[in-house]
């Protein structure tokens, strides 16, 4: 099965690639900044090198470490994963305002749902003889009102073009809501379920609560989107062809620069 990557320069905020093995000195580069990874003491860091749109820089700094360095620079581990996953809509580099977590939050939620749903789509995809295309997080401006908004997709494709398509939404307008969509088509619409890292939603009383609603939010999700591939199923099964051009093709959107990426 072949594999393929559709050009991104910015990742799912979690990158899905192994990075390569990386041969920039500033991985162990010593710096003169205390460290900002929690718990850590170590006055050695090198500043981030992250500029949003603002032209406003990240104010940390990172250890040898806790660091993470890709495209030839030192970022925060929030900050370089975002770059080494996410694109906007000419895949160009996003430069998210500090303090925006919706492409983190995003990419977990996607993250949650990814195995059973690329794998619902892969086997639709090789009964109707089509390709599976797996995008990254990526960033546009919707609609006649130019509206900020995060997305993730997975689509099936024939030569011309899609003819199933799944996302899960964040408009930056409404961070603490996502929605599911079925081709354009809002299936579900829930607000994100807390977590100290963003602090949407109400914060649970306990931490076995906290992880029931992180649970009951992956369920409905996972089974919404399960549902939207049953529906489009049932509804098509009358077009199903014979061609076999596409079969068994699974195109993964790239999520990397040319930089390389490193992690800890």
């Amino acid at each position: 099965m072949k594999i393929w990557r559709r050009p991104a320069s910015v990742a799912s905020a979690i990158p899905v690639r192994v990075p390569p093995p990386l041969t920039s000195s500033l991985v162990g580069d010593l710096g003169d900044q205390y460290c900002s990874a929690r718990g850590c003491a170590q006055k050695t860091g090198l500043a981030c090198s992250y500029i949003d749109r603002k032209e406003r820089p990240c104010p940390t700094g990172w250890c040898p470490e806790h660091r993470y360095v890709t495209q030839g620079a030192v970022f925060c581990p929030s900050h370089g994963r975002l770059l080494d996953g996410t694109a906007d809509e000419f895949r160009e580099s996003v430069r998210v305002d500090l303090g925006n977590v919706v492409p983190v939050v995003l990419a977990w939620i996607a993250q949650e749902v990814d195995g059973e749903i690329s794998a619902a789509m892969l086997q639709l995809a090789l009964e109707w003889h089509q390709a599976l295309v797996l995008d990254p997080v990526h960033f546009g401006l919707v609609g006649v009102h130019r509206v900020r908004t995060w997305e993730r997709a997975w689509k099936i494709c024939e030569n011309l073009g899609p003819t199933l398509r799944l996302a899960v939404v964040i408009e930056e307008a409404e961070p603490g809501i996502v929605e599911a969509r079925i081709n354009a088509r809002p299936v579900l619409r829930m607000l994100v379920p807390w977590h100290e890292s963003h602090g949407f939603g109400d914060r649970p009383v306990t931490a076995a609560a906290a992880s029931a609603a992180a649970l009951n939010f992956r369920e409905r999700l996972l089974s919404a989107l399960i549902r939207g591939i049953a529906e489009w199923r049932r509804d098509n099964v009358g077009n199903l062809e014979s061609d076999t051009s596409l079969r068994g093709l699974v195109w993964h959107a790239p999520s990397g620069s040319p930089g390389s990426s490193h992690r800890r």
